[in-house]
């Protein structure tokens, strides 16, 4: 017999909503999933037909940074500088003499976009961001009261689970490199107490022999100079390998630990395989972001939508380019249709961060069968001094 769900009071589902809102901004493991995330609540709210995210760099200027379109809305965008011309001048307006500082940060329907609705993202009462949405027929149908609410939510949530992400990486930043540090100081410590202070004493009695040589046996003193003169080019190899340990040191991971780290996002029960057949082979940093952009983008849509029991990543080397694929055994779709949206959500990012290197980007799926995505991209190794 099958169970009913009780219907929930329309507070309840209300407050259901925002809490739902707020687990799943928390639990995003990284700003990449955090900005897809907060596009997702915000499809949520009724209505929505589109969805903006907004960054504030140093000079005040808001870029967008992510996105989500519903299929044929037809809506643009509001312009970068017209949103920033819209907070500036609201800014202003709520930091005057007869108005609260905290009407700021609520959302509000700009002139001249009666479908859209600009929310501010605060962090400590510093704006550091906004989300903008778009609502079908908005200029004769506006959010109710719960729907500002929620998408207030998610401009707060977001603006915090992203201050969350960046301190967690510092502070691991910092861990990782406290941890380095203080092995590379000990282990320089014990160097200068040790093997250097020997050297030391070994090359005073070397001098000593020298002289006593040079009166009583001139035909050895040659070669006592050239011991004593290794013993010096030793001793000042050993400090200046003790000088090195000591200066902080920040090497970046390979792209091997980096597609890894990526593989960490694709659930337990999936097998998944990393084939790296260039392991220690440094790349230009714009290949190797190239790379990582596109396998994660990758795994993201494995995630969200294939229903995959296996998982394969390949990064080869043939001839002069560099062929990433990334290969599911998932539901598939019908690659000769367009791409929605809301599906394969990075698509063109994707081929655009291959194109950006000269190089190209094929994906092939049949429903039911999977999907590949293969990249090919000029290869450009990093130059190294040697």
């Amino acid at each position: 017999m099958n169970q009913r769900t009780p219907n929930l009071h329309p507070v309840d589902k209300a407050v259901n909503f925002l809490v739902e809102i707020q687990t799943a901004l928390c639990g995003a493991p990284n700003i990449s999933d955090l900005m897809e995330e907060t596009v997702q609540q915000l499809r949520r709210v009724p209505g929505t037909i589109a969805a903006w995210i907004y960054q504030r760099d140093e000079r005040g200027t808001f870029s967008t940074v992510h996105s989500w379109l519903a299929p044929a809305n037809g809506c643009e965008p509001i312009p970068d500088e017209e949103l920033s011309q819209f907070l500036h001048q609201r800014w202003i307006a709520a930091h005057g003499a007869d108005s609260s500082s905290e009407d700021f940060g609520y959302p509000f329907v700009p002139p001249g976009y009666p479908s859209h609705t600009i929310t501010p993202m605060l962090l400590a009462g510093e704006m550091i961001g906004a989300v903008a949405v778009a609502r079908r027929d908005g200029e004769i149908y506006p959010y109710e009261v719960a729907d500002i609410g929620a998408i207030a939510t998610v401009a707060a949530m977001t603006a915090q689970s992203l201050q969350i992400l960046v301190l967690r990486a510092r502070l691991m930043e910092q861990e990782e490199m406290a941890d380095v540090d203080h092995l590379r100081r000990e282990i320089g410590r014990a160097l200068h107490d040790g093997i250097v202070q020997d050297l030391a004493y070994l090359n005073l009695k070397l001098e000593l022999l020298v002289r006593q040589l040079e009166s009583q046996a001139p035909e050895l003193a040659d070669s006592a100079v050239q011991i004593q003169s290794q013993v010096n080019g030793s001793i000042t190899s050993m400090r200046s390998m003790i000088s090195d340990l000591r200066r902080r040191q920040h090497p970046a991971p390979g792209i091997t630990a980096q597609l890894r780290d990526i593989a960490i996002h694709i659930p337990d029960y999936i097998p998944r395989e990393i084939d790296h057949d260039r392991q220690g082979m440094e790349l230009a940093p714009e290949i190797e972001r190239a790379v990582i952009g596109i396998v994660r983008e990758s795994i993201q849509n494995i995630r969200k939508h294939a229903v995959a029991s296996d998982v394969r990543v390949q990064v080869q080397l043939e001839d002069d380019e560099l062929l990433v694929t990334v290969a599911d055994d998932g539901v598939g779709f019908d690659s000769g249709m367009p791409v929605a949206r809301e599906g394969h959500f990075g698509m063109e990012q994707m081929r655009e961060l291959a194109e950006d290197m000269g190089g190209s980007l094929l994906v092939e799926s049949v429903p039911g069968s999977g999907t590949r995505v293969h990249a090919r991209i000029p290869l450009v190794e990093a130059q190294s001094d040697r």
